[in-house]
């Protein structure tokens, strides 16, 4: 093969791979030599190109084959999105061929989206947007390959929509057809561009990683940490742990650093066994995804730990600041990332914090997997925090995740703002039993951007419906980003609305220490089930799709998520309707689950979504129903089709807007809990329907209870019981109540 240097200095370029590789979805038998394969280089068109005023060409690659002889049977390798049927064709040195479309279909309008947008959806993958991503075989004649540099170009037909080409490559194929390999929902890549590898991945992977409850360490599960990450006044510690005291803190986030003979290690180690004996727990915080231009600079060999994009460029983070790192680069990871795990694990913290954890599904969660054999090799049950980016096949095997893009939940400028959708396809990726932290942005001085609305003094300060918020939707919240002014406010209690900040934080935090029970091995009650693509569900609901997700809890319908890819008629048998929001494609085995749920009696609603689901629904709506559930006009139109097929709902409040509810039972018993979350102005008596049936078999009338951290009458009014069903009135919902029942 010919090296690296002579091919950059062929093409002008500043990286190009050539590499071997065994495709996943083709893989031989181990016995069998790997298949020759070659990766592409993308190249731009010419400038005459651009004079002559054409538009067809998607994009171009140039490929080295340096021995034909290696490729007995060449078929060219391409990962695309949004490829319809005779949409476009490639050409092979000049050579037609065509490419076969995807599978599926979307009725009525396609959410209008650029590639690369800017933002975090845009910078944590090349590929963003509602796309459904393919891997095509295109069988190529060997007489149209030559020795040396081969040109790939692809072009759409005139007057086609246009689509993505993600990445190409040239290997032997057993195919004799162009051929759709096959295709998926996910987003394949953070950070870089998605690759070839990314999608075999995660076309094979069948969860062989997850965590479940019982692998995770007792003491980290949900409902069970108060956890502050908000920083360490190294000078104030006394200060420091009376606070922790103060709000029953019992996880608390600190850096290890590297050298364990400096000074700075012996300082955290000492906080690290201070912590252990006032019965505090230590994340280790970590970032995966950055490496600093300093630290570069000084160290130019550091390079090959950076992304590079497709054109080999090496890719920011945050430009002129920090690079985005390469997880699948093995010195990187073994030098770095693993050796600062076995550290911090031999220093005696109790989980592992990952930041910016990016990169490749697959990389990520090999990563995950080799600290977790570190951490047993150490006799070790490490917890470990993955800030996945909501990249739900990784969230689901680390033990907790992180939102993203969460907001301070309130009314502001007549607009509710929550985080409950977000709550929604955390519990779903967690399935159910794992915990995920909620925080709020904006941590800036007298910044409300992007997620602090309520800022006072250069500081935010409305903690309260946030911390009422992800207690009530299996979250806990994270006390982070408070910014220099509200820590120093804290510790030295000379400002005094810091001082009434932390006051208010430690009065949630202690009702929910002293409250634990509610929020331990619980579940969600729900009658509907929302069927959604396995996206990244942090950026799934600011899709088309999100004012479904706003317009349901908005109006108390209880619902869970269901994601497409764990889609089996076990998991869809508890729900009496299902909703199918315009998905434009299932595989064979989903389809097969949802026949079998509607033949056992479950109900279907379809908006928009492809013909094969539309002539399974039981009711319809057509894809605009998810603009129209904006407006007061649509979202009585959708919970008209929804209580047509799902009858009664589970909890029903008249007469309040900015009220919500859950409904939680606890495992194994009879119990059941409902939260209520007032984001606006506080009210008086909330009067509350609530509908048992199928959940439990009796209420007792003598174990209602009435709880509440904002201290108001503890003593429910109007209380009626008839079987199963509940009616009573909340004296007053300032913030956060919570009712039992059982």
């Amino acid at each position: 093969m010919v090296t690296r240097r002579l091919i950059c200095m062929l093409l002008g370029a500043t990286f190009f791979a050539v590499m071997n590789h065994t495709a996943l979805c083709d893989a031989q038998p181990a016995a069998k030599p790997a298949t020759a394969f070659y990766q592409a280089y993308v190249v731009a068109p010419s400038y005459d190109y651009e004079l002559s005023g054409r538009k067809d060409r998607v994009k171009g690659y140039v490929i080295k084959v340096d021995s034909l002889e290696q490729l007995a049977s060449p078929g060219l390798v391409v990962l695309v999105s949004g490829l319809e049927p005779g949409e476009g064709h490639v050409s092979v040195n000049g050579h037609s061929y065509d490419l076969p479309g995807l599978m599926g279909e979307t009725a009525g309008p396609v959410r209008d989206t650029e590639k690369n947008q800017p933002g975090k959806e845009g910078w944590y993958s090349f590929s963003s947007g509602d796309d459904i991503i393919g891997k095509v075989v295109i069988p190529l004649t060997p007489a149209h390959l030559q020795a040396g540099l081969n040109e790939i170009e692809f072009f759409k037909s005139p007057n086609a929509g246009g689509y993505e080409v993600i990445d190409v490559g040239l290997e032997s194929v057993p195919q004799t057809a162009p051929t759709l390999i096959g295709q998926t929902y996910q987003l394949l890549g953070r950070g870089r561009s998605a690759t070839i590898r990314d999608f075999d991945f995660i076309l094979n992977y069948r969860s062989e990683k997850k965590r479940s409850l019982e692998d995770i360490p007792a003491w980290a599960r949900r409902g069970k940490v108060n956890f502050y990450r908000a920083g360490i006044d190294w000078n104030h510690l006394d200060r420091m742990f009376e606070m922790f005291k103060e709000a029953r803190i019992n996880l608390v986030a600190t850096h290890i650093p590297m050298d364990t003979s400096s000074e700075e290690y012996r300082r955290v180690k000492a906080l690290i066994d201070r912590c252990h004996a006032n019965n505090i727990r230590i994340t280790a915080f970590n970032s995966v995804g950055g490496l600093g231009i300093r630290d570069v600079l000084m160290h130019p060999e550091k390079q090959s730990w950076i992304s590079r994009d497709e054109f080999g460029n090496l890719v920011w983070r945050a430009p002129n600041a920090t690079f985005a790192a390469d997880l699948q680069n093995e010195d990187y990871r073994r030098n770095v990332l693993l050796k600062g795990a076995a550290i911090a694990i031999d220093a005696g913290v109790d989980e592992l914090y990952y930041d910016w954890s990016i990169g490749g599904t697959g990389d990520v969660i090999h990563f995950m997997d080799e600290v977790r054999q570190l951490a047993a090799s150490k006799n070790k049950n490490i917890s470990i925090f993955g800030n996945c980016k909501g990249n739900i096949l990784v969230d689901e095997v680390a033990d907790l995740t992180k939102t993203e893009g969460t907001s301070e939940a309130g009314v502001w400028d007549g607009k509710w703002v929550h985080n409950i959708a977000q709550a929604r396809f955390y519990y779903a990726s967690g399935y159910g039993v794992k915990s995920y932290e909620s925080k709020y942005e904006g941590a800036d001085p007298g910044v409300p951007n992007p997620g602090a609305h309520d800022v006072r003094d250069g500081m935010k300060v409305g903690w309260r419906k946030p911390i009422a918020e992800a207690s009530a939707f299996q979250s806990h919240f994270a006390i982070a980003e408070a910014n220099d002014k509200l820590l120093h406010g804290w510790i030295m209690q000379d400002n005094p609305i810091a001082v009434q900040t932390w006051r208010e934080i430690s009065r949630y935090l202690t009702f929910l220490s002293d409250h634990q029970d509610l929020y331990t091995d619980v579940t969600c009650v729900s009658k509907i089930g929302v069927i959604s693509p396995p996206h990244i569900p942090s950026f799934e609901v600011t899709l088309k799709r999100d004012n479904l997700y706003n317009a349901l809890p908005e109006a108390n319908v209880m619902y869970d998520v269901v994601l497409l890819h764990r889609l089996t008629p076990e998991l869809l048998s508890p729900y009496k309707a299902i909703v199918i929001p315009n998905i434009p494609w299932i595989d064979a085995d989903q389809i097969t689950a949802i026949r079998t749920y509607k033949k056992n009696g479950g109900k279907i609603y379809t908006i928009g979504s492809s013909r094969e689901l539309r002539e399974l629904a039981d009711v319809q709506s057509p894809a605009s129903m998810l603009d129209e559930a904006q407006s007061e006009k649509g979202r009585r139109e959708l919970m008209l089709r929804i209580n047509q097929l799902s009858g009664e709902q589970v909890i029903t409040i008249p007469g309040t807007n900015y009220v919500a509810a859950n409904v939680v039972k606890k495992t194994d018993s009879e119990r059941v809990i409902l939260h209520f979350v007032n984001y606006h102005t506080p009210l008086k008596n909330v009067r509350v329907s609530v509908n048992l049936d199928g959940v439990i078999k009796q209420i007792d009338s003598k174990r209602i209870q009435l709880f509440s951290p904002d201290g108001q009458p503890m003593e429910l009014k109007d209380v009626s019981v008839r079987g199963t069903r509940l009616d009573f009135v909340l004296p007053s919902l300032d913030v956060y109540d919570v009712v039992t029942v059982n």
